[in-house]
């Protein structure tokens, strides 16, 4: 499922669906880092469950990448299945 960076006015653009205001957990990828996004404004459409971020909220996310200070850390374990002997 992919995040859409706009916020359509009251339908899914991708399915036509109903979308329902909600908060996630959203997840941002910078070079190697990975960051959590705790309670983020969204929307979801009930059909298809694409979600929308509003433009606001994701420059938000990029000040806070910037120049915010985080809640906590953790640690996130990494396989890798080439390693691992998976084809």
């Amino acid at each position: 499922m992919k995040t859409k960076t706009k916020h359509p006015k009251e339908r899914c653009a991708v399915c036509g669906g109903e979308l329902r205001a909600t908060t996630i957990t959203h997840q941002e990828r910078r070079g190697s880092n990975l960051y959590l996004f705790q309670n983020v404004p969204a929307q979801v459409c009930r059909a298809c469950e694409e979600i929308w971020i509003e433009e606001a909220t994701l420059q938000e996310i990029d000040r806070l990448i910037r120049e915010g200070e985080p809640i906590r850390k953790v640690e996130t374990p990494v396989y890798d299945l080439a390693v691992a002997g998976v084809k």
